[in-house]
C-alpha cells in the first residue's frame, strides 16, 4: 500500500545518513566508535557497535569518512572535500 509524502518523511531516519550528518556537521572532530554510537543513540536509534562499524566501513570505501589511530584508539572524521579535479 502506497503512503504519501508527510508519512515517508516521518518515517525513521537512514542509520549512515545520521552517522554522515553528524560528522559532516562537526568535521573539525574526529569521534570514537564508541562516540558514535552514544550520538545515533541520542537520536532515539539504536544501533549496535557491529552496525556502527559496518555504517563507517561503508563510508570509509566511498572516501566520505576517514579513520586513524591516535594513542591506540581509533578515529573517525568526515573527509573534506578540497575541491573537483577534471580528468
Amino acid at each position: 500500500m502506497p503512503i504519501n509524502r508527510r508519512e515517508f518523511e516521518s518515517g525513521e531516519p537512514e542509520p549512515s545518513l545520521l552517522v554522515t550528518g553528524f560528522l559532516r556537521s562537526n568535521p573539525d572532530y574526529a569521534y570514537t566508535m564508541e562516540e558514535l554510537v552514544s550520538e545515533v543513540a541520542s537520536r532515539e536509534v539504536d544501533l549496535t557497535v557491529e552496525e556502527v562499524q559496518s555504517i563507517l566501513g561503508f563510508l570509509e570505501a566511498k572516501g566520505t569518512v576517514e579513520s586513524k589511530t591516535v594513542h591506540g584508539v581509533a578515529y573517525y572524521i568526515y573527509r573534506k572535500v578540497i575541491g573537483f579535479r577534471r580528468p
